[in-house]
């Protein structure tokens, strides 16, 4: 499926503030692509379709993975919204057509990150992040952590994510920690 057929489905799955999302975090990710040299038709596709696992109610997530046959673990089920990410991998591929790896594991790991990102999951993560329309407190901050590199922005970004959760008494999934793990030993191995 081309890229202009994905729009225009995903304008009618979409609520219209979703969709004005999906589309800036597609364009963000073509940015933040082209800088960092990673290919910018599946950083576009990607930022496409990360969140089209939404098109589904929060409440109904939990029973769609089941009838869709998808595993969640004790975090996902005790945090559902973490489960849209799995259930863009599975829109990607049954409903607009996408078979990349690549992609798939970008749609994927947008939500919690994981270990050995790929830069084009860090793309994706960081371009949800930092998309024009976001506004939380500290965002300007971020995109400036993003501007020095993918390896700097996802750390800053795991700090972030972990922070939050953590004052809003959240799970953490055990991959965001993981993520970060790996990044800040390399960062301290690279100090030494």
């Amino acid at each position: 499926m081309e890229i202009k057929e994905m729009k225009a489905r995903l304008e009618k799955e979409l609520p219209a503030k979703r969709f004005r999302h999906t589309l800036a975090v597609s364009e963000t990710a073509v940015e933040l692509a082209r800088r960092y040299g990673v290919d910018e038709k599946k950083a576009a596709v990607a930022g496409l379709l990360h969140d089209s696992g939404r098109q589904i109610p929060t409440k109904e997530f939990i029973a769609k993975a089941a009838e869709l046959g998808i595993p969640l673990d004790e975090i996902e089920k005790h945090q559902p919204i973490l489960i849209h990410a799995k259930l863009g991998v599975y829109y990607a591929q049954h409903e607009f057509g996408v078979t990349d790896p690549e992609i798939l594991s970008s749609i994927r790991r947008h939500t919690t990150g994981a270990a050995h990102m790929s830069p084009l999951d860090m793309v994706i993560y960081l371009a949800d992040l930092v998309e024009p329309n976001r506004d939380f407190p500290g965002v300007d901050t971020m995109r400036a952590e993003v501007e020095k590199g993918l390896e700097n922005g996802m750390r800053k970004a795991y700090i972030h994510t972990m922070s939050y959760l953590l004052s809003q008494g959240l799970l953490i999934h055990p991959d965001c920690l993981a993520g970060y793990n790996e990044l800040t030993l390399k960062q301290k191995e690279n100090q030494n």
